[in-house]
């Protein structure tokens, strides 16, 4: 039976970006290893909480991209919604159809 993979996607403000990578590394169970970028935020529902970013009209965030099996995604984001429930993280789950290495 082949393993159920998910893209799970978290956006959150760069002052959550040390905690949470934290947390992901503590959980290897769960996460083999995750991408991070810096992005901005654009839109109605983003709080700016300085003044450049009140100039430049958009928040400064953090983006986190990791596969993993579906549960553990389920187990993980469960984990960080206990520890951080804060307004501005937003997370997105996608199927996977494939997930590899060139090796």
């Amino acid at each position: 039976m082949s393993k159920t993979y998910t893209q799970l996607t978290l956006i959150l403000p760069v002052a959550l970006e040390e905690a949470v990578f934290d947390t992901l590394l503590e959980h290897p169970e769960w996460v083999s290893g995750f991408t991070s970028m810096e992005v901005s935020g654009h839109g109605q529902s983003q709080m700016v909480t300085t003044a450049a970013e009140e100039v430049r009209g958009r928040a400064r965030r953090v983006r986190i991209d990791m596969v993993m099996q579906h549960a553990d995604a389920v187990q993980l984001l469960a984990l960080l919604k206990a520890n951080w429930p804060h307004p501005q993280v937003a997370y997105w789950m996608m199927d996977v159809q494939e997930f590899g290495r060139f090796v």
